[in-house]
């Protein structure tokens, strides 16, 4: 048997031969993230092979020396390829940055050229032969620096396979036999590169059973095999969507894979938060019906999928995350592998609480239009008829004081004049209010009652106010109901038109008190007959030439724009009470 056909140089050509194979598969694939670093790392691999085997092949030490140096020179190098191409691949972008990659690769550059200068003999000190049937073998004596080298090279390769491996942890049960055969191979280039170690330190038993042979050249190759052949066969991206996982990472929407098992593997930091966890948190690698027992409706799409059976139509999830009302739209899709075997189910929770608050938003916007071209319609019949009134009696005196000259109707024009003056400064108040233009805050029933209580003509009646409670309002607002409901009170509580005491001369007394749920306003007046409780607040409602009904009409409007309901009733002594209810709180 001649050197040539020695089975570790058989075994050599071998190793070249596949890396260079594997090297042309990839680059026809080289659009594909990955493909061009792992060409390279191939042809790098197949130039390291045929390294070795020309050092088995040349007869002296000189002629082995030149290729040996080369060999070791390169080591570094494919350890950098390694990484380049386990970041590539994983669409670790992060692991390429200058901060990580630039310390690496000065590294890396700095073994090339210590194993190139071998200074001090530091790297390796002697060189001799050892003969082996018709191979002559290099029998090396290295020196630290080439365990520094060691730890260099095993310390990159190493991390860069954690680094793909910890991306394969995130797959689903029908994908565990591809990371069994990466860690087998794993494993089997580790023994290898002992078995090689062994040789070089006397601190353990030489365990290589082919002592000056380095196994690791053809251990190299063959966990190269492996993730070519899953390479070419895509199982490696169809394990993990890597090239969108940013995507889905950063998506709002939450995002669960479960395997076909019914195990969740894979959750973004949504699904998290949606599950109650912390969003950074790793799939809880429990059973979904675990996991989603919580949310009903996220079970039933899961189970349903599962079955075959078509989904409901109503799939939204509502849910409180960080104390904020959110909803998803739920839905699933079955996955397959590479070989159409069902390999598990996506959930997706589309977050679509921005679109129900823009519905939301835009249905309430639509309901104030609706009221105010109500009200609109309301004012122009108003206008068209009542505020009609005062203009004919005004215009009528006017005519007749231009023909006559006599100018004592004076008085009634202007008292017409200051009526329509009212009804416009009416009409401004009640179009004015609407709920965009509240500003609700704390506000003391009491004080509020108070003051508007003062900027009213009480004529002698008393106000009462029993107890202190505390609301949420506008406050001008709840002013204008205050001072609106006493002037009623004040102007059509008394037997009297002209607002004399009631009976036995005592004055009228106004109560504001509070309810379970709000407040009313009460009087000991005459009170308003039972017929006309359901109109009072109704537009130009009024007992009187006087008035200008829209009063009670302004209470009832700021009650709307505050989701009040107002009632009007007798009060305790037979006169009006007016109750506000649905009234927020500041515990509310």
């Amino acid at each position: 048997m001649g050197a040539l056909t020695h089975p570790f140089v058989v075994l050599g050509m071998l190793s070249t031969a596949l890396a260079l194979l594997i090297a042309a598969v990839t680059w026809q694939q080289r659009a594909t993230r990955g493909a061009r670093s792992y060409t390279v790392l191939m042809v790098t691999l197949a130039l390291w092979s045929t390294l070795y085997v020309g050092q088995l092949l040349l007869p002296t030490v000189a002629g082995k020396q030149s290729w040996f140096v080369a060999r070791h020179a390169m080591s570094p190098l494919f350890a950098i390829g390694f990484w380049v191409f386990a970041a590539r691949y994983t669409d670790r972008r992060d692991l390429l940055e200058r901060r990580l990659l630039a310390p690496i690769v000065a590294v890396g550059l700095g073994f090339v050229a210590l194993v190139l200068l071998n200074p001090g003999e530091l790297y390796w000190s002697a060189l001799s032969l050892d003969p082996r049937g018709p191979l002559l073998l290099l029998e090396l004596s290295l020196g630290p620096l080439f365990w520094l080298n060691c730890a260099y090279i095993f310390g990159v390769v190493a991390t860069a396979h954690f680094v793909i491996v910890d991306t394969w942890k995130r797959t689903f049960a029908s994908y565990r036999p591809q990371l069994l055969v990466m860690t087998v191979v794993g494993t089997i280039e580790f023994v290898l590169s002992l078995l090689f170690l062994s040789e070089q330190t006397a601190l353990v038993p030489v365990l290589n059973p082919w002592p000056n042979v380095q196994l690791i050249t053809y251990g190299a190759t063959i966990a190269a095999l492996p993730i070519g052949w899953s390479y070419v066969n895509d199982f490696l991206f169809d394990i993990q969507p890597l090239a969108h996982q940013v995507v889905i990472e950063s998506m709002d929407d939450a995002v669960y894979i479960v395997d076909s098992e019914g195990t969740i593997r894979y959750t973004n930091p949504s699904g998290n938060r949606l599950l109650g966890r912390p969003p950074d948190a790793d799939a809880p690698a429990e059973p979904v019906s675990e996991a989603f027992d919580a949310h009903p409706t996220l079970l039933s799409c899961y189970e349903q999928s599962v079955a075959g059976d078509p989904a409901d139509d109503d799939t939204i999830l509502t849910c409180r995350i960080d104390g904020e009302q959110r909803f998803y739209d739920i839905g699933v899709s079955t996955m397959t592998n590479s070989i159409g075997e069902f390999a598990g189910v996506v959930v997706v929770g589309r977050d679509i609480t921005a679109e129900r608050r823009q519905r939301g938003q835009l249905q309430v916007r639509t309901a104030q239009l609706e009221r105010q071209n109500e009200r609109l319609d309301q004012f122009g019949q108003y206008v068209s008829h009542d505020l009609r009134n005062p203009i004919q009696v005004a215009s009528g005196y006017v005519e007749l004081a231009r023909e006559t000259g006599d100018l004592s109707r004076l008085d009634d024009i202007d008292r017409a004049i200051r009526r329509m003056s009212e009804m416009v400064a009416d009409l401004r108040e009640l179009t004015a209010v609407d709920r965009d233009s509240l500003d609700p805050e704390r506000v003391n029933v009491a004080r509020a009652a108070h003051t508007a209580w003062a900027h009213v003509d009480t004529a002698g009646a008393t106000l009462r106010v029993p107890e202190n409670d505390i609301i949420v309002a506008d406050t001008d607002y709840l002013l204008h109901v205050f001072e609106n409901l006493f002037r009623n009170a004040v102007e059509h509580g008394l037997p009297d038109a002209d607002g004399a005491a009631m009976g036995d001369g005592g004055g009228l007394t106004v109560t504001v008190g509070p309810l379970e749920d709000g407040f009313f306003v009460a009087d000991d007046g005459v009170g308003i007959p039972e017929a006309d409780r359901d109109t009072v607040l109704d537009h130009g409602y009024t007992t009187t030439d006087e008035g200008t009904g829209l009063g009670m009409s302004i209470v009832r409007t700021i009650a709307d724009a505050h989701d009040w309901s107002v009632t009007v009733t007798a009060s305790a002594d037979g006169g009006a009470r007016f109750e506000f209810r649905n009234v927020d709180s500041p515990e509310d």
